[in-house]
């Protein structure tokens, strides 16, 4: 995912849950990020996004979602026969 700029930014405080701190935490070490709040961010950011993909798909019509699935089909074929090509 990709990092936001640094503009735009609202300093806040709020009180957490204590398992939630040890989550973010772990998260910030595995990701390589620099802060707590990076990593907090960077996760609201995956929760928005996953929100917004889910919409966006519940939003399809029918022959959407048989397009999205044909495109789908053909991209997998054209993966695993470039693979074995190669």
């Amino acid at each position: 995912m990709p990092r936001r700029a640094t503009r735009n930014r609202v300093k806040i405080s709020a009180t957490l849950d204590p398992e939630l701190i040890t989550r973010v935490r772990e998260y910030q070490r595995e990701a390589g990020l620099p802060t707590f709040s990076a990593a907090l961010e960077e996760v609201l950011w995956r929760q928005l996004m996953a929100e917004r993909e889910k919409a966006y798909y519940l939003s399809m019509s029918a022959e959407e979602h048989a397009e999205q699935e044909a495109w789908a089909k053909l991209a997998t074929e054209q993966f695993f026969k470039v693979n074995r090509e190669g």
